[in-house]
């Protein structure tokens, strides 16, 4: 089975959270990408390719949702969930990674090679495995178990049908009075201020205003995890605008996307890839008139959203200015090894 890229990264390859986060995120890029585009294919409908001119955080989104686009949320930590995040998300016995729970949660999927050890992101029919889950609700987590007699052990999946559960009120007045937008109440400076905050903390995740469900989730999810101050990666797929977006515990946040180059863009990549062996090592896909890529779009979060010190009020105008700001747009091989096309 092709890989899609090797995650880069600071820290050393014996890693293996760094192990578990590129393996999930080479599956999950399947899924959510290339797997949908054959479901569009398969059907005869075009597919709804990304704009990469929309890109930057306050741009138009989508409301539709397309259902033949592969879905996904997955929460991956470098350790078990502390006690304190507990009343955040659900984890239960219910719904821990068995075979007798897997089959209860999802009586239709072919359980009939199913071994405990699928579970972990090293076995080999760890991708498989991983496909049959994705589709179902809410979302999957990955933990990292305690040691067991001094040895380290691989991340693995350990709950599905995770919800998270956060009041939205809760999580956007924390991040407010974080960041310095408020002092001590949600709604002391008025409730159309809250609008805009309740806008502002979607940004902050990469998501647009009106998300909701997975993509909610998934912000609820990273802030949970950063005010514990733990390693993590969330990997949201939704059905509107198309995109895997991954989340960790740094002030960067990737999204990947299907594009279809126009004339003009078409010409400067080619000249481009021309050094690296011809675009066609880039392309995912090929329509009659030209490639599909598979383009990842790099945002860094502004200094309107950093937080100030303690007992700092921002300025009324700092909530009208731009909290993501795009570092790199570059086209992905859709093969090892990795390289990467400057796009923009």
């Amino acid at each position: 089975m092709a890989q899609v890229y090797a995650l880069a990264s600071s820290h050393p390859v014996s890693d293996d959270h760094v192990f578990a986060r590129a393996r999930l995120e080479e599956v999950l890029l399947r899924h959510a990408l290339l797997a949908s585009y054959d479901n569009f294919a398969a059907a005869r409908k075009p597919y709804p390719f990304a704009d990469p001119d929309a890109l930057l955080p306050g741009a138009a989104t989508p409301t539709l949702e397309h259902g033949l686009h592969n879905t996904a949320l997955v929460f991956l930590l470098d350790r078990t969930l502390p006690a304190g995040l507990d009343k955040h998300f659900r984890l239960r016995a219910a719904n821990r990674a068995t075979w007798a729970n897997i089959r209860r949660l999802a009586p239709d999927l072919d359980l009939s090679d199913f071994r405990a050890s699928q579970c972990q992101v090293s076995d080999d029919a760890f991708d498989d495995f991983l496909l049959k889950l994705v589709p179902l609700d809410y979302a999957l987590m990955f933990e990292r178990p305690a040691p067991e007699d001094g040895r380290t052990r691989p991340c693995q999946l350990t709950h599905l049908h995770v919800k998270v559960e956060r009041l939205t009120d809760a999580a956007i007045k924390h991040l407010a009075r974080k960041l310095g937008y408020i002092q001590r109440l949600l709604f002391e400076r008025g409730e159309d201020y809250v609008d805009a905050l309740e806008a502002k903390y979607y940004e902050y995740y990469g998501f647009p205003a009106n998300a909701s469900g997975r993509k909610s989730a998934a912000a609820m999810a990273a802030q949970l995890f950063a005010e514990q101050r733990l390693r993590f990666t969330v990997f949201a797929a939704s059905q509107e605008d198309c995109r895997l977006c991954v989340l960790d515990e740094t002030d960067r946040i990737t999204q990947y996307m299907l594009v279809k180059p126009d004339l003009a863009s078409l010409t400067r990549l080619e000249l481009r890839a021309t050094a690296m062996g011809g675009l066609e090592r880039f392309a995912a896909r090929w329509e009659p008139d030209g490639p599909v890529l598979i383009l990842r779009a790099i945002f860094h979060r502004t200094a309107a959203a950093m937080p100030l010190l303690e007992n700092t009020r921002r300025e009324d105008d700092e909530l009208q200015m731009p909290w993501l700001e795009l570092e790199s747009a570059d086209a992905i091989t859709a093969a090892l090894p990795r390289l990467t096309l400057s796009y923009l």
